[in-house]
């Protein structure tokens, strides 16, 4: 089998669906988040790992603590030589036990973990059910050697049961009981006490709502319920005394501190198979039945029938669109990674190693929603609509909100609330299905209004927040969180508001237009022209445009700083907004190459800050070159794609692309750290010692935006409101690449040949072997295949 990418660590199995790792001692934590939308849970390559429903933060099902170095929290399966006395586990951690053969794989929905010891093979696949809170563990064990084998399996879970983390787990462990399921092979546990208050806003007086349950596919040797009794006081789960006995205590109730281990124990001749299954999840009291879930998914064949059932889902997708280039980089992240990352990790999961979320930001899985727009439009709605239900009829959002109960921070944030327009133009652009503005959505205090008004509330919010020279105002922050202190006494202008605005109002006005609401599309007309007049007045620097003003009238992003001298984001948003002329954008887009294009992507600023600077904000407290301070933040340098190939500069804007697409940073494995097969949030900058590591992988709005600028400015296949425009603008060296997508109601199976070797301009293009004029196929909505060729020259 071909591996692509390899390196010390791993590499990607040939047809791009599965990351094998093939050492548990990877940089970091390599990880996996497998989510089904509402029950999640996520995994590394060490084993260690944790679920939650809904909800990591409000919501969690088992314990853990953020510690990326010891990585040793999980759920984890020992394996007992019964003879010997010998016991290591399905995976690395906790025993870290000596192995003659460790491997894992990473798929989309799942992971699996083989070993080698003592002469048992071992292959461990964990999952997700696609429809149920549940999760699956199956193993499955091979008897290598020449003799026969007694062993005994036992499981170990921590329970949590709400808020996490619970930093007063002394007071939280007295309110969970566990009960035993013999019949079932199992053991449940409930909690008499969530984080929320009842109906009547007494703290502490509900039950968490669930009840959560370890059960296993064989009849129980033993189990344990207490954690005292399992690992020993003062031991280790590297060591737990439990490993020491015959039997786990058997202890349960409501008086120590709860655990779920279960013990089971086989007999495998030589040369003989077999499998076992573990079953973990949490039920809704009085809707959903637990031990009803434990018999329809804890036996062998269950948990075949479920994992086939998670490759069709994942399947349906992923699969939707599908990308054929000379890039293999390019194929493996757009057909499967970035997709996978930002639906099971972002937008269901909300949750990865370096960020634990307890909700949606406004903003974030708003902008990650467009990756449904091909798989499936009708779950980017749903998302649109569940945004705008947390707008307020100022026009105004809340930055984040729980996604359990709701609630959230109202802000002055300059940015949050653009989003909706934006999202939902892009939206339309893909499916032409204008009854979405139609859609009735209630305010957080106000009745439902049509989302068009939503929109437009937004934009005239927007309208209402600007300097006495025309400029918008940063507020609190714009998108670049870190500049927090820029604004707050709403004097501070933001320069890429300025821009994003503009953009948003040149989607809009024609919308308004449509409805008949002139007066509104006139106030835009005149906006819009005066912001341009503004920012190319106030915004240019000389050479480049500025970021922002603070509250006191200095400049951000100017030649005058000698730190944050540049800004990456006005300077790109100038050319993908149209704000500016042409020569400006060209030399916006030169001090960007000249100054923050480096090796391992754009930079979001340059020099980076020193010291901190209290009139701007948190980005100047990082160390320098760490994230927002002159690091590589992904999400930004996805943007300078689009800004390259608006410009129609093929070279860089693929260099943009190649230097922060993660395959590539195989090469050089041991400085990027990162895993290869997902985006990181951000990667050191050149002032940082550790320039070119990767960070805060799987929770990043990057994966869906590195598709995006792949699929519709590298390749050029971009939806319009008349059709699919095909203008790919890609290496010159590239002859041909295909790309097989859905578009309203229709399949496309487009083929573009570059036979001149250049990087730009369709010369021919047919539909169905009819020649067709221009560069846009229209909506066939008829349900069928339709054949493009395209020919560059």
């Amino acid at each position: 089998m071909e591996h692509l990418f390899a390196s010390t660590y791993g590499y990607f199995r040939a047809d791009g669906r599965e990351y094998v790792i093939t050492t548990p001692f990877t940089p970091r934590p390599w990880g996996n988040v497998i989510s089904n939308s509402d029950y999640a849970m996520m995994v590394s390559q060490t084993g260690s790992g944790y679920s939650w429903r809904n909800n990591a933060g409000q919501n969690r099902i088992t314990r853990s603590f953020q510690d990326l170095i010891q990585d040793n929290w999980g759920k984890y399966l020992y394996l007992r030589d019964l003879d010997s006395g010998q016991y290591w586990a399905a995976t690395y951690k906790p025993t870290c036990h000596q192995y003659d053969h460790y491997q894992v794989r990473h798929g989309l929905g799942y992971s699996s973990f083989e070993q080698i010891v003592q002469g048992i093979h071992s292959i461990l696949t964990v999952f997700v059910a696609p429809d149920d809170p549940v999760e699956i563990f199956q193993l499955i064990l091979t008897n290598q050697s020449d003799r026969q084998r007694r062993l005994d399996i036992t499981s170990y879970v921590e329970w949590l049961l709400g808020f996490a983390p619970d930093e007063h787990r002394e007071f939280h462990k007295l309110f969970i009981e566990t009960t035993p399921e013999p019949e079932f092979h199992a053991l449940l546990a409930h909690k008499y006490l969530w984080g929320f208050a009842d109906e009547l806003g007494r703290h502490n007086n509900i039950d968490w709502p669930y009840v959560a349950f370890l059960a296993a596919s064989e009849p129980l040797k033993s189990f344990d319920g207490d954690k005292e009794s399992f690992i020993g006081l003062y031991s280790s789960l590297e060591h737990p005394q439990a490993m020491q006995q015959p039997t786990l205590a058997g202890r349960s109730g409501r008086f120590g501190d709860a655990i779920a281990a279960l013990q089971v124990e086989i007999t495998l001749a030589p040369g003989e198979r077999r499998t076992v299954v573990f079953t973990l999840g949490a039920a809704l009291q009085g809707s959903e039945d637990p031990l009803a879930l434990i018999q329809r998914y804890t036996s062998v064949a269950a948990s075949d029938q479920t994992l086939q059932a998670v490759h069709a889902f994942w399947s349906r997708l992923v699969d939707a669109e599908h990308v054929e280039t000379p890039d293999p980089a390019l194929n493996l992240m757009t057909n499967y990674w970035l997709k996978y990352q930002a639906i099971s990790g972002r937008l269901w999961g909300k949750s990865a190693f370096y960020q634990v979320s307890a909700g949606y930001g406004f903003r974030d899985q708003l902008q990650d929603c467009q990756i449904f727009l091909v798989c499936d439009p009708a779950l980017a709605k749903r998302q649109i609509l569940l945004h705008a239900a947390q707008q307020f009829v100022e026009g105004d959002v809340l930055h984040w909100w729980f996604s359990i109960r709701g609630g959230g921070p109202r802000t002055n944030c300059s940015d949050d609330l653009l989003w909706l327009p934006f999202v939902v133009d892009s939206y339309l652009q893909e499916t032409g299905d204008v009854a979405i503005l139609d859609e009735m959505v209630p305010y957080l205090n106000g009745p439902a209004e049509p989302l068009y008004l939503h929109c437009k509330r937004a934009i005239e919010r927007a309208f209402s927040r600007f300097s006495p020279r025309g400029i918008p105002l940063m507020g609190d922050h714009d998108w670049n969180d870190g500049l927090n202190a820029v604004g707050t006494q709403l004097r501070g202008e933001s320069f890429w508001v300025t821009e994003f605005l503009y953009t948003i109002l040149e989607r809009w006005i024609p919308l308004a237009q449509q409805r008949s609401d002139e007066a509104f599309a006139e106030r835009c007309t005149a906006v819009r022209t005066t912001i341009r007049w503004a920012m190319n007045r106030y915004g240019w620097d000389g050479e480049w445009f500025l970021q922002a003003t603070t509250d006191a009238g200095l400049p951000l992003g100017s030649q005058q700083n000698e730190e944050g001298r540049i800004f990456l984001m006005p300077n790109i948003w100038a050319v993908i907004s149209g704000i500016t002329d042409q020569q400006r954008a060209w030399q916006a887009m030169q001090a960007v190459s000249r100054y923050l294009l480096c090796d391992y992507g754009t930079l979001l600023n340059y020099p980076a800050f020193t010291r901190p600077r209290s009139d701007i904000g948190y980005v100047t407290r990082y160390a320098p070159g760490l994230r927002e301070n002159g690091g590589v933040y992904t999400h930004a340098a996805t943007w300078s794609v689009w800004a390259y190939a608006l410009l129609g500069d093929a070279d860089h804007a693929y260099e943009a692309y190649r230097r922060i697409c993660p395959p590539n940073r195989s090469a050089d494995i041991e400085r990027y750290k990162a895993e290869p097969y997902v985006t990181p949030g951000n990667i050191d900058g050149p002032q940082s010692p550790y320039f070119g590591r990767g960070g805060w992988t799987w929770y990043t709005g990057s994966a869906q935006w590195l598709h995006r600028v792949a699929t519709h400015w590298i390749l050029g296949i971009r939806p319009q409101t008349e059709g699919l425009l095909i203008d790919p603008l890609i290496p010159a060296t590239w002859e041909r690449f295909t790309v097989r997508r859905t578009f309203r109601g229709a399949i496309y199976e487009i083929e573009v040949l570059n036979p001149n070797h250049v990087n730009r301009g369709v010369i021919s293009l047919e539909v169905d072997g009819q020649p067709l004029a221009g560069t846009v196929i229209p909506a066939f909505n008829d349900g069928q295949t339709h054949s493009v060729r395209v020919v560059l020259g």
